[in-house]
């Protein structure tokens, strides 16, 4: 770009570095002269350079992302636009994206992964409370910053990008974590951003994505007809209630996820999700069935006395009785027939069968659901971001 080597972008922002270039545009470090702080800056090319109204759409959906209030979403700082190409102005973090740690490590820990994807579901219900949808909810638009903090990035990008694809068919890098109802056409909502979280979910569990295809349009198509591994099959250390949810979160048909980003939230952070590793979860299941059982011994030795009486005097009333069923109507020899008195004794000391009473009622507990890799083509960089999809060395890049 001649902005790096000439004037300032807009009158203001010097840039120094580039961080991603990809088929969105490009994402810069540079400096904020007016304010003298280092940013981040993403020119906007392809679908946007020259383009009107995705112009238009992406100041809106720009000004709807700047007003999110959120600690893990990146801050959307100015807009503007020079020589025709849109650009949006963000924080600079410094760390590597989802899809870096990825693809540099391998699957992640369970109880890391429900960490972050938890975080990333409270950042989404903040926003589709604001009423913005993200629309492109990938490893590579969700960046570890170096202290530890999650940010998701792109938020009004996405959804400007989303809307261009409804209409050019371009899927713009997220068929990979494209809900069904969207790859057949429909606006993207609340539950198609849930439904890729799920996907990133599995992927960070697996280590891999749950359909990989030829194409951009058959891996879209996946989403809709295929299923994939299961995840206890492919991620077989991930505790159940977290499988149980990133499997709820993919269903194909929206209805069945969960009703919110923030139902999603709470279902990965259930207490059930926190994985423990498989020789201390012998140790501890061990020692609760010993528990168990000097309780239950313990139960029997209390009520033994009681239990002894009653076996006394059942087997004093019937120790000289022969084995039989009785048949009503037909008095077994060396017997007595129901009802008949012995002399010498009283009615009373042969005891009528007892009456069997069940449970009033069983309680029954609700049970609750116990509960990018895809390295941008666009990412290079120097391990900062500025709000892109992911780039490599920790920079997001530009979709």
């Amino acid at each position: 770009m001649t902005e790096a080597a000439g004037r300032p972008l807009g009158g203001r922002y010097r840039m120094e570095a580039l961080l991603a270039a990809g088929g969105m545009g490009e994402v810069w470090s540079a400096r904020d002269l007016l304010l003298d702080r280092a940013v981040a800056v993403k020119v906007l090319g392809g679908a946007f350079a020259g383009d009107g109204r995705a112009a238009e759409r992406l100041r809106r959906e720009a000004r709807a992302a700047g007003r999110l209030e959120h600690p893990a979403i990146a801050r959307v700082l100015d807009l503007g636009e020079d020589g025709g190409r849109p650009y949006l102005v963000m924080e600079l973090l410094e760390g590597e994206s989802l899809a870096e740690r990825v693809a540099r490590a391998g699957p992640m820990d369970p109880a890391e992964a429900a960490r972050v994807v938890a975080t990333v579901a409270d950042a989404l219900e903040a926003a589709h409370r604001a009423g913005v949808v993200h629309r492109d909810v990938k490893p590579g638009n969700v960046f570890l910053t170096s202290d530890g903090g999650i940010k998701v990035l792109d938020f009004g990008i996405a959804s400007a990008a989303g809307d261009a694809a409804l209409t050019t068919g371009d899927l713009i890098g997220t068929a990979a974590y494209l809900a069904p109802e969207r790859a057949l056409g429909h606006r993207a909502t609340a539950a198609s951003d849930v439904y890729a979280l799920g996907v990133v979910l599995y992927e960070l569990l697996a280590g891999r994505r749950p359909f990989e295809a030829g194409s951009d349009i058959e891996l879209a198509m996946a989403h809709v007809n295929a299923d994939p591994v299961p995840l206890a099959l492919a991620a077989p250390s991930a505790p159940p209630s977290l499988v149980a949810a990133c499997e709820q979160a993919m269903a194909k048909d929206p209805a069945a996820r969960p009703p919110s980003a923030a139902a999603f939230a709470r279902l990965v952070a259930a207490p059930g999700a926190a994985p423990v590793t498989t020789r201390p979860l012998g140790r501890v299941a061990r020692r609760r069935g010993l528990l168990v059982a000097l309780v239950v011994a313990g139960a029997l030795l209390a009520a033994l006395p009681a239990l002894a009486g009653g076996l006394l005097s059942w087997a004093g009333g019937r120790l000289e009785e022969p084995f039989a069923v009785r048949v009503p109507g037909v008095t077994v020899p060396g017997t007595q027939a129901p009802g008949q008195v012995t002399p010498g004794t009283d009615a009373a000391a042969d005891p009528t069968p007892a009456e069997v009473a069940g449970p009033a009622a069983d309680d029954q507990g609700a049970r609750g659901v116990e509960d990018d890799r895809d390295r941008d083509d666009d990412s290079s960089g120097s391990g900062r971001s500025g709000g892109g999809g992911g780039g490599s060395g920790g920079s997001s890049g530009p979709g």
